[in-house]
């Protein structure tokens, strides 16, 4: 029988634990290599993105924006985890080493950084190889992540893997570094961490320089883990059977595709160390025994929607459904690091012909669209989106009226791609289908002729048992580095 590898909760382990004290001396052996040594830690690194240049084989290969984002980050681990297990073998360590993972919504003080990665120097005083000071203002003092940052409910309650709005990401064609299908899980909490974080983990080109890109992603890996345990991956061999290319413990080239990797205890040799999964959620919607149908405010009343339940284990049905614009702004959004707040207006003239067609057409289901996504750089500040939110929201509307997130991780190389790929805005899409429905029961949404939709940027926060470091989260105006949002757009399905 093979070796089963355990990666473990970071917060579960004590800051001297062997684990970390082995990883660190890996990681400062591995960054002592030569640049173009394929096991050294800057090569390692460049693989998901670098500035320098000329490049080297497999640098800049990063999948983002597409269906392959979890099955690419995957391997990368894995190849990565084989290489730091043979270094630290190497050193003297345990054969049994495996990455930990940092679960940021694991509640207490584990949305902070873990404390081995805060500090520049060890116990004796030698550099500390996990420490970077280039992370975002506070991280390394305390400063702990937004619960709306770190959340993955939305991304586990998807019922499904592929489409608009579902946990994988949609349909994508082309291996592009950076691409336009975005999933949940890849949206949140993966790119809102890295906005949130700053520093260089704000940076598709240097996230990976960070000690903590590792334990980010294996966390990202443990999600997609926990979904399959009552979901299934699609089946489509466009996303089984694309390969990605990589190197060994050994520096030898390796490939693996999205099919081999799936099942990480048989085929990968690894595994978890919790089996039953706490995941922190908003109160759940709907509530036991609710039934469909929701009429909501006119002009909704007499469209015929047909929710489509979870559907849990099963085949992964290939997207098709139509989606409708029903309603946009008019201008431009510039983003700057305040709140901005925007009413969309509903067609009525498209919802009178959606009423005419038959109900087997629509899933009803209502998403949202920021469009045409722009910036020079990302500013390190992740937006909160809120839909029908009152003007001066408790903390408690804020959750039940949170719909998504709009973080810019990536959006340089989106405007300024590789010579193979063509520019573009970000596009992030997300679902109002269960806000709207909660809202139209209990009242706070009556006015159907309009959606409000409020954007507002999202703080670090300060541990209860540190409220002096309050004064230390970072200012979010970023002037100099301004966001522009081309439309936010809504489409009934």
């Amino acid at each position: 029988m093979p070796q089963i590898f355990v990666r473990v909760d970071a917060w579960s382990l004590a800051p001297d634990d062997p684990l970390f004290v082995w990883y660190e001396r890996a990681v400062a052996a591995m960054q002592a290599k030569a640049r173009n040594d394929p096991t050294s830690w800057s090569y390692q690194a460049a693989m998901h993105g670098t500035y320098t240049t000329p490049t080297q084989p497999l640098w800049n290969q990063c999948k983002h924006g597409s269906w392959w984002f979890i099955s690419w980050h995957r391997t990368y681990l894995y190849y990565f985890e084989r290489i730091v297990r043979a270094q630290i073998v190497a050193l003297g360590g345990p054969e049994s080493w495996a990455l930990p993972y940092w679960n940021y919504d694991g509640g207490s003080n584990h949305n902070e950084i873990p404390t081995p990665f805060r500090s520049p120097t060890k116990a004796d005083g030698s550099p500390n190889a996990l420490y970077t000071p280039d992370r975002g203002a506070g991280i390394n003092t305390g400063l702990g992540l937004d619960a709306l940052v770190t959340s993955p409910a939305a991304a586990l309650a998807c019922p499904i893997f592929v489409g608009n709005t579902e946990f994988g990401g949609d349909v994508t064609t082309t291996l592009a570094q950076r691409s336009s299908n975005t999933g949940v899980l890849e949206a949140t909490p993966h790119n809102a961490v890295h906005g949130a974080m700053g520093g260089l983990m704000g940076y598709v080109e240097t996230a990976a320089e960070d000690p903590i890109f590792w334990l980010h992603h294996c966390n990202i890996d443990r999600l997609w883990w926990i979904w399959t345990q009552s979901h299934v991956n699609t089946a489509d061999a466009r996303w089984t059977s694309q390969s990605f290319d990589f190197f060994d413990a050994g520096g030898a080239a390796a490939s693996l595709t999205s099919a081999d990797v799936e099942d990480i205890v048989t085929q990968l040799q690894y595994t978890y160390d919790h089996q039953v999964f706490i995941i922190r959620r908003p109160p759940m919607w709907p509530p036991p025994g609710w039934e469909h149908p929701m009429h909501w405010p006119p002009p909704w009343s007499e469209v015929r929607r047909k929710v489509v339940p979870d559907r849990g284990p099963g085949p992964d049905p290939t997207p098709g459904y139509s989606r409708q614009l029903i309603g946009a702004t008019e201008q431009s959004l510039r983003l700057v690091g305040g709140p901005e707040r925007v009413s969309i207006a509903i067609d009525e003239r498209v919802m009178r012909s959606i009423q005419e067609e038959p109900a087997t057409e629509h899933q009803g289901r209502v998403f949202l669209d920021a469009e045409d996504i722009e910036a020079e750089h990302n500013p390190g500040v992740v937006y909160g989106v809120f839909v029908n939110a009152p003007e001066n929201p408790s903390r408690d509307e804020l959750t039940a009226d949170h719909v998504g997130n709009l973080s810019f991780f990536g959006v340089e190389r989106a405007l300024q791609p590789r010579a193979d790929e063509h520019g573009h805005g970000l596009r992030i899409a997300m679902e109002l289908t269960q806000v709207l429905d909660r809202q139209a029961a209990d009242g706070s949404w009556s006015d159907g002729r309009q959606i409000e939709v409020t954007l507002l940027p999202i703080p670090l926060v300060a541990p209860p048992d540190r409220p002096e470091l309050v004064d230390d989260v970072p200012r979010l105006d970023h002037e100099d580095m301004p966001v522009t949002i081309g439309r936010l757009s809504l489409h009934f399905a």
